[in-house]
């Protein structure tokens, strides 16, 4: 179905270029609705500004590590429409959280990595 597009909106291949994302990524943000596109008179995917924005910021979040949950999350905390503004503390706060996970991690494979190495002690 035509939605009609603007000159401002951006073809599939432009966003995936511009982001780094695969043409399979995007489609999967539009399915589980993380963005909304629009589709010219060839049923392709065209996408606005607020569109572009998102993706952006799904880019981003996506590199830092963060998942669909967490971005959809962030994504809610924009304030108005067509703002591009992003209240970044929560995704912060799941970043630090995911830092001490993995630091976490860290010491626990050192501990195992000491004693598989040490000699072993007589019990």
């Amino acid at each position: 179905m035509w939605t009609g597009t603007h000159a401002t909106d951006v073809t599939l291949k432009g966003v995936t270029a511009q982001f780094g994302l695969t043409a399979r990524a995007v489609r999967y943000y539009e399915e589980v609705g993380l963005i909304v596109t629009r589709r010219d008179r060839g049923n392709r995917r065209r996408f606005d500004p607020r569109a572009v924005s998102q993706l952006r910021i799904i880019a981003e979040l996506r590199r830092a590590g963060l998942g669909i949950d967490d971005i959809r999350v962030a994504l809610q905390s924009r304030p108005e429409a067509g703002d591009a503004r992003l209240d970044v503390s929560y995704a912060v706060g799941r970043l630090h959280e995911r830092l001490a996970n993995l630091e976490q991690e860290r010491r626990t494979v050192e501990a195992t990595l000491e004693a598989l190495t040490s000699p072993a002690t007589a019990g």
